[in-house]
């Protein structure tokens, strides 16, 4: 199949409409950062609290390490650390994130089999002191305001254990 006139055209107009999609998508996602940044700009001077910004992230749908996170504040903020971030240094870091899809949250197969790790006997649910044990013991400690917020969310006050399927359904993000 040989070149026809008009394929040069019909190219160049596809590659029009990809950068007219990713203009509107960023444009989109512009916005969305725009939103989130700004509930935390409580002077609104464009510039939030450096401790803001792990929440601001994940408000946005992303899931960064603690590693990750560090490395993303020490990329937007100033030479000179000031303890706050300015919009302008933002917005282009978090832009690159969102549009890589980077800081996905771990899939819910995944959680699962975590959770099935630590509930050897296949119950379906750990207690509230299994839990508070493993969230203290073992790997990265949980801070006391991280487990009390945690133990919030995910203890049937009921039963007192965590059903940790019905948990994992609460925490997966539905990416559609």
């Amino acid at each position: 199949m040989g070149y026809r006139p008009g394929d040069g055209l019909r190219t160049k107009m596809a590659e029009e409409k990809d950068a007219e999609g990713t203009e509107a998508v960023v444009a989109d996602l512009h916005k969305k950062i725009k939103e989130a940044f700004e509930v935390f700009d409580h002077e609104s001077n464009n510039t939030v609290d450096v401790r803001e910004i792990g929440t601001i992230i994940r408000s946005l749908g992303c899931c960064p390490t603690e590693g990750e996170l560090h490395d993303f504040i020490a990329e937007v903020e100033e030479e000179e650390p000031t303890g706050y971030i300015r919009f302008e240094k933002f917005i282009p870091v978090m832009t690159r994130v969102l549009m890589e899809r980077k800081y996905r949250p771990i899939a819910e197969d995944v959680l699962l089999r975590a959770f099935e790790v630590l509930d050897p006997a296949k119950r379906g649910f750990l207690t509230k002191d299994e839990l508070v044990k493993y969230m203290t013991e073992e790997g990265e400690p949980f801070s006391q305001e991280e487990m009390e917020e945690m133990l919030s969310a995910a203890i049937d006050p009921e039963s007192n254990a965590i059903n940790y399927r019905d948990y994992i359904t609460m925490m997966v993000i539905d990416e559609n």
